[in-house]
């Protein structure tokens, strides 16, 4: 009996451990807008994440890895567009120390997006660092927008506090699509 109960034992942990394995750690796989939906209802920003992913055309042939790198191209294009805008309103200022002194801090926290964080993610996410690419895209949350609307008393001007929420939402929601990969 003793012998039937350690085959007993090993036969239940055998099948237990092929249950684990067996199992996919992003239950969301398939492409497609399903895989979208899913993806986006554990999101903060629910309805930018859909509308986001959505607007592209890769996202319908899409893993989960292949809508992350979305979600960081997409935030590029808004920190591109922010700094873009950035640029403008400090040449209309003349471009001169007036503009760099009240757009400088701005301009910096942007282009560190742009020119670290951004390709740090990206690269992050294609080598399976995802607390890393976390990491990096927390960054571009933290050095662009929020950095950025500090610099100015009370809310800023408009348009930028507008422009800085923009690019704060779609990171974050980007931080949070790198996440399921954590988790």
């Amino acid at each position: 009996m003793n012998n039937f109960m350690k085959l007993f034992a090993i036969f239940v942990l055998f099948i237990q451990i092929q249950i684990v394995l067996s199992q996919n750690p992003h239950p969301v796989s398939a492409p497609g807008p399903n895989l979208i939906q899913q993806l986006c209802k554990r999101n903060r920003h629910q309805s930018l994440c859909v509308s986001t992913l959505n607007l592209d055309p890769r996202s319908k042939t899409s893993n989960l890895q292949g809508l992350a790198s979305i979600s960081i191209d997409a935030t590029s294009k808004k920190v591109n567009e922010t700094i873009q805008y950035l640029i403008s309103v400090m040449k209309d200022l003349g471009g001169g120390r007036e503009g760099f002194e009240r757009y400088g801090t701005c301009i910096e926290g942007y282009g560190a997006s742009i020119r670290r964080f951004l390709p740090a993610a990206l690269a992050d996410l294609k080598a399976k660092k995802y607390s890393q690419a976390v990491s990096d895209i927390n960054d571009v949350v933290i050095q662009a927008p929020v950095t950025c609307q500090q610099q100015f008393p009370g809310k800023g001007p408009v348009p930028l506090t507008e422009r800085n929420q923009a690019t704060h939402d779609i990171a974050d929601m980007t931080a949070d699509i790198i996440k399921t990969f954590v988790n």
